[in-house]
Parts: structure tokens; C-alpha cells; sequence
């Protein structure tokens, strides 16, 4: 990503009003480097909104059928990184919870991009989740590396 000091929505701008700049101006300690922070969360929205889209599209394949088990696990992972996204810019206070967190997203999006791969031949928008979850899931190894 490329930033642009003088852009006052950049992201990494602490002046500016991206989420990295609201975090980077909370009062309280910073437990964690903010940019692979902010990368995890931006990484879990977007899976989730992915997820939610594959089910959707799964729902109007005809062979819906086929794709059920493909449909209940992007609704999980939607709903386990978007929980997860919510609980991290609430910079939680138990660092457990967050790690316990974090782990089970990776475990979701991982599980989600197996399946949808199982697809990725007959649907775009499996394959196209799947690449999402797996980027997802290496956010969320990049910030449990990071939590230490």
C-alpha cells in the first residue's frame, strides 16, 4: 500500500482519519505495533464481507444442494471475524481472550478457504473467497506473532 502523507484519509497518517490514526490517538498503552493491527482488522472486515458474499452467491447456484456445507462455513467465518474485528479495536485488556481470539479466526478462515478451494473450479466467487480467507488467516498468524 502506498501512502501519501499529505492525504488526510491515509490510513497510516496519525493526523489523518483512518483506523490506524484513531488507534495510534487512544490514551491507553499500545500493546501491540499498530500497522500489523490495523492490517488484521482490516483483513478480518474484509473477509467477513467476502464470506457473507460467497454464501449469497452459493445460495443462487442451482446445485445449492452441493454447496450447503460451503454456505455454513462462510456464514461461521463472517461471523467469527467480524466478532473478532469488533473485540480488537476495543483494545481488550485480557490478552488471552484476544490470542484465544485470534487463533480461532485463523482456525475459521482457514477451514472456510478448504472449503470453498473444494469449489474454486465451478464457482469465481469460491475461488475468490478463498484467496480472501487465506489472506485473513495470514493476518491473523502475522498478529499473533506480533502479540508475542
Amino acid at each position: 500500500m502506498t501512502t501519501d502523507p499529505t492525504d488526510p484519509t491515509d490510513p497510516t497518517d496519525p493526523t489523518g482519519t483512518g483506523l490506524t490514526a484513531v488507534l495510534r490517538s487512544h490514551p491507553g498503552e499500545h500493546d501491540v505495533d499498530l500497522t500489523v493491527l490495523t492490517d488484521a482488522v482490516e483483513a478480518l472486515t474484509e473477509c467477513a464481507a467476502a464470506c457473507r458474499a460467497c454464501a449469497d452467491a452459493c445460495l443462487d447456484e442451482e446445485m445449492v444442494a452441493e454447496l450447503v456445507a460451503c454456505i455454513r462455513t462462510d456464514l461461521t467465518c463472517a461471523d467469527v471475524c467480524a466478532t473478532t474485528a469488533a473485540v480488537l479495536v476495543r483494545r481488550p485488556t485480557d490478552p488471552s481472550l484476544v490470542r484465544s481470539l485470534v487463533e480461532a479466526c485463523a482456525a475459521a478462515c482457514g477451514a472456510c478457504a478448504t472449503e470453498c478451494e473444494r469449489h474454486a473450479g465451478m464457482h469465481e466467487h469460491c475461488r475468490a473467497c478463498a484467496e480472501t480467507c487465506r489472506r485473513c488467516e495470514r493476518a491473523c498468524r502475522d498478529l499473533l506473532a506480533a502479540l508475542g
